[in-house]
């Protein structure tokens, strides 16, 4: 398949295990079987133009939720850009896993892990992890609770038993749509909540002891895209400002170096950003809506999908995201 274009997590909520989800041609599908307990381990948002690709799903058209066969992740080759761009998302995304600010229980409902007709793939945000991440403030490694034994609370704002609905076919799960919740650590280790619409996974290689890859794809509204993920990464931004163009105590930076030191990530943005979308002037601070008009980013985040039945425009944002996970207790 082809991508639509060329170029983070969290909780997947779609529909209740004890609902119907759409299951093609054959009709709705009702999960069957135990439930198997995992903590993700890992989330991989874009980085480059395979990435994309690859961390895609076909989530449906500019006008229609049927899918057409092409994949979609429009807002993931956003992410990668602002990566060439020196943002140092995926490594906020490590950092949230690894000290547990950012905890995705999978819940999958199965018969089989080779094959099955009617399996569940859901994901809750988790708490109180046993044992702790981190063995103290000198641990910089942390991950004890990813080590295949951990066990965990479910957080109070987590959604609670949702999830996509599909088939296993000789080990691979593949579901949904349905509606997903997705966190996202991408201006600090604190993740940002989304909502996804019309979501989808595709899952691989699970076994009792772990699943070694899921692709999660849904849509993000335009709202969401100012209000969440925006001001994000403006924290990220002033961090960096902060930290390559510093200024004495009592002043403020002034155009056009801003006290920026040359050749670093700052000097770079301040070059790219400050000023340069509709309506904004140089004044040494980075705005969300300078990062969001910023011109080849503004391009990248037009809509490309849609998030109800029909459509008579792109109203939303496709994303998607991998994640590998290990075996978990937690409440089910």
């Amino acid at each position: 398949m082809t991508s639509k274009s060329t170029f983070l997590v969290a909780a997947v909520c779609a529909v209740p295990l004890s609902l119907a989800a759409c299951g093609g041609s054959d009709g709705p599908i009702t999960p069957e079987g135990p439930h198997h307990g995992y903590v993700v381990s890992s989330v991989s948002i874009p980085t480059s133009d395979k990435d994309v690709t690859a961390f895609g799903l076909d989530l449906g058209s500019k006008t229609s939720s049927k899918i057409d066969g092409m994949v979609d992740n429009k807002l993931g080759a956003a992410l990668s850009v602002l990566t060439a761009l020196n943002f140092n998302i995926q490594g906020t995304v490590n950092a949230a896993v690894d000290q547990g600010s950012l905890i995705l229980l999978i819940d999958v409902q199965t018969q089989d892990f080779m094959n099955s007709n009617a399996a569940g793939f859901g994901v809750k945000i988790g708490a109180n992890p046993v044992p702790a991440p981190c063995n103290g403030p000198a641990d910089t490694v942390c991950r004890h609770h990813l080590d295949g034994t951990g066990t965990f609370s479910i957080a109070a704002n987590s959604p609670s038993d949702l999830a996509v609905a599909g088939k296993i076919v000789n080990g691979t799960f593949n579901g949904g749509p349905g509606d997903v919740a997705l966190q996202l650590a991408i201006g600090s280790t604190t993740p940002v909540e989304l909502s996804l619409l019309h979501a989808r996974v595709k899952a691989s290689s699970i076994s009792d002891a772990g699943i070694m890859t899921a692709i999660v794809g849904g849509l993000v509204t335009q709202d969401e895209l100012t209000t969440s993920i925006g001001p994000a990464i403006q924290v990220q931004v002033a961090g960096i400002l902060d930290r390559d163009c510093p200024v004495a105590a009592g002043a403020t930076r002034t155009p056009p170096g801003c006290g920026c030191n040359a050749g670093t990530t700052g000097a770079t943005l301040i070059t790219a950003f400050d000023g340069k979308a509709p309506g904004t002037a140089a004044d040494c601070e980075i705005t969300v809506p300078e990062i969001l008009g910023f011109p080849v980013v503004a391009q990248l985040l037009m809509p490309d999908s849609c998030s109800t039945d029909t459509c008579k425009t792109p109203d939303s944002l496709s994303i998607g995201v991998k994640v590998t996970a290990v075996k978990a207790t937690f409440p089910m």
